[in-house]
C-alpha cells in the first residue's frame, strides 16, 4: 500500500495551490527548467466546446463510485495502477472503487477523479491510456488528470467524460481497461457512458 511521505504531501499542497489560484485560468511552471511557462486550461472548453457540457458543481468534494453503462454492476477503478472496470466482490474492491470527485485540477467547470484509497492521487490519461498516479503540479499532469461532464453518449441521463486536455476524446473502457479516445456507433457510446453512484466505501 502507499503510504504517505513528506515529499507527496508537498506535491499535493503544490496542486492544490494551483487550482486555487484563478478558476480556469491557472499559470504553473514546467519540470522542465528550459520550457517556458504556459497557461494550464481545458482545450475541451474552447470556443463551442463549452456548450453542452453538465455543472457537477454540487457534487465536488463528495465521495462517489462510476458505473459503467455497457455492463451493470462494473465498476472504475485500478489495479496495479491501470485503470480499469470490474465487479466488486470485495472490501478492497469497494474502496478501491470509490473516488472523491473535486474541482478539475485544470479547470473547476471540470472535474477531477482522486482515489480514497491513496488521496492525492488521480485519475488522469498518459498516451491514451487511463492510470492512478501521484498529483503534480506540472501543467500537462494537471490536464491530463481533468475531464469535463457531458451529457451520457448512449443517455442523456447519464454522464460521458470528455478529456480535458484532448477535445472530443471521451473516458471509455475497452475489454475492461479505461482509456481515452474518440469513436462512433452504439457500441462506443455506451461504453463511453457512466452513471454517478452512491460510493461503495462511505
Amino acid at each position: 500500500m502507499m503510504t504517505p511521505t513528506p515529499s507527496r504531501w508537498f506535491k499535493r499542497l503544490l496542486t492544490l495551490a494551483a487550482v486555487a489560484a484563478l478558476p480556469g485560468c491557472i499559470i504553473e511552471d514546467s519540470d522542465d527548467p528550459y520550457e517556458p511557462p504556459r497557461e494550464v486550461g481545458c482545450p475541451a472548453l474552447e470556443g463551442s466546446g463549452i456548450h453542452g457540457s453538465v455543472s457537477l458543481y454540487n457534487e465536488t468534494g463528495g465521495f462517489f463510485s462510476l458505473e459503467s453503462y455497457t455492463y451493470a454492476d462494473y465498476y472504475v477503478r485500478t489495479a496495479e495502477g491501470r485503470g480499469m472496470i470490474s465487479l466488486i466482490e470485495t472490501g478492497w474492491d469497494m474502496d478501491d472503487a470509490t473516488f472523491r470527485m473535486v474541482p478539475g485540477l485544470a479547470d473547476d467547470r471540470c472535474v477531477s477523479f482522486e482515489s480514497s484509497l491513496y488521496p492525492g492521487s488521480f485519475l488522469r490519461q498518459e498516451n491514451a491510456e487511463v492510470w492512478l498516479d501521484e498529483g503534480s503540479s506540472n501543467p500537462r499532469f494537471l490536464e491530463d488528470a481533468t475531464f469535463c461532464p457531458r451529457q451520457g453518449l448512449a443517455d442523456l441521463h447519464s454522464l460521458s467524460f470528455e478529456s480535458c486536455a484532448l477535445p472530443g476524446m471521451y473516458l471509455h473502457h475497452t475489454d475492461d481497461f479505461l482509456y481515452v479516445g474518440e469513436g462512433s456507433g452504439w457500441a462506443f457510446e455506451e461504453d463511453a457512458t457512466f452513471i454517478l453512484t452512491d460510493p461503495w466505501s462511505p
